[in-house]
């Protein structure tokens, strides 16, 4: 009987138990949009700047991110401006994607990100300075995050920031210093 009344006692309570989800609690969780933008070292929202010698051999690495996830990979469109001309005073490394005078795009792997790093999914945007043996003075390149979508159609935000504020890391500028 005693083991009777305690099954029974269980059984009432939880049949008492009300199903207390969020909206419930007037907890009211919304989606964030997903967005690609440049990172900055130690996860600042500062604008990037680079200066390096147009002799240097040194790849300036601008790491391109996906923090809010995606489930495909995504196709990150950019475009280029300043003085630098590309081919002459710059070239680019593009993991999967291409480059032209203009801009081009690149491709973010999901859950492939370099070195097998644990991290955001990203993919380096390889800067090179070329030497071009001429007296034309220091040059800059700005590079701009245009447009990003993964491959199930999913578009994403570039940059940090609501809309109607102010947009970070959605640029990038490179400074190539003359040494002729």
């Amino acid at each position: 009987m005693k083991r009777f009344l305690i099954l029974w006692c269980a059984g009432l309570m939880f049949a008492s138990c009300t199903d207390l989800d969020l909206e419930d609690q007037t907890i009211k969780l919304i989606e964030l949009p997903g967005y690609v933008a440049f990172a900055n070292t130690g996860g600042t929202i500062t604008p990037i700047e680079r200066t390096v010698a147009e002799t240097s051999t040194a790849v300036q690495n601008l790491r391109i991110e996906v923090a809010t996830g995606t489930l495909s990979d995504v196709t990150v469109t950019y475009s280029f401006s300043g003085n630098a001309a590309f081919g002459t005073d710059f070239t680019v490394t593009t993991p999967g994607g291409t480059a032209t005078a203009a801009g081009g795009t690149i491709v973010i792997k999901r859950n492939q990100t370099p070195a097998g790093t644990t991290d955001f999914d990203f993919v380096n945007l390889g800067i090179h300075a070329v030497a071009d043996g001429v007296d034309d003075g220091d040059k800059s390149l700005t590079i701009t995050l245009e447009s990003a979508a993964n491959a199930d159609g999913k578009t994403f935000a570039v940059g940090r920031g609501a809309p109607g504020s102010t947009i970070y890391l959605k640029s990038a500028r490179v400074i190539f210093t003359d040494v002729d």
